[in-house]
């Protein structure tokens, strides 16, 4: 395949438990500012620092909801629960998705919050070697390129329905309604 026809791809991997407004932003600021021609959101099935999110089903389908603005720009993918590994670094998923789709470069999109802590993932160099770039969206106090989204964590949502509290406000269309019909994080 040409230069040309190449797809420029950013990876979003994630709990997203559940997803909310500063995912969304960033899925955003991808496509809008970094102008990736798509953005794969790919939620942790197993996670190597040890978290254990809701669901996988669950998470995949609040996904797709906080995905739907952004149309074909997006593809949610349960690549992570097909990979037969008990434990998915992030660095088996980069590798996977070259050796499986050669046509395209990734990059990988990741929080500030991540970016701090990336001396505790594994091979987070080889991640760079594979990677087209790395672009860190900052939260909060955390500025990346001179801005950063609103200080918004799931930890602070779910936190906020055990509360009775309404976290609307922080939230991608749908992903209340879903929450609630399932009954979750109460």
């Amino acid at each position: 395949m040409s230069a040309a026809n190449r797809k420029n791809i950013a990876v979003f991997g994630g709990k997203f438990d559940p997803p909310h407004l500063g995912h969304q932003l960033s899925i955003f600021l991808a496509l809008e500012k970094y102008c990736f021609d798509e953005v794969w959101i790919i939620p942790s099935f197993s996670h190597p620092f040890g978290f254990h999110p809701s669901d996988f089903d669950t998470r995949l389908e609040m996904c797709r909801i906080m995905a739907r603005p952004f149309g074909t720009k997006t593809n949610v993918l349960d690549t992570e629960r097909n990979l037969g590994l008990e434990t998915v670094y992030t660095v088996d998923l980069i590798r996977h998705l070259k050796a499986n789709f050669p046509e395209n470069d990734f990059s990988l999109l990741i929080g500030s919050d991540n970016w701090d802590v990336r001396d505790k993932w594994r091979d987070f160099n080889k991640i760079e070697e594979m990677c087209r770039k790395i672009v860190v969206i900052g939260r909060g106090e955390g500025k990346e390129n001179g801005f950063s989204l609103p200080d918004i964590s799931s930890t602070m949502i779910k936190k906020m329905i055990k509360e009775n509290q309404d976290p609307d406000v922080f939230l991608p269309a749908g992903i209340l309604e879903y929450i609630r019909k399932n009954g979750l994080y109460t």
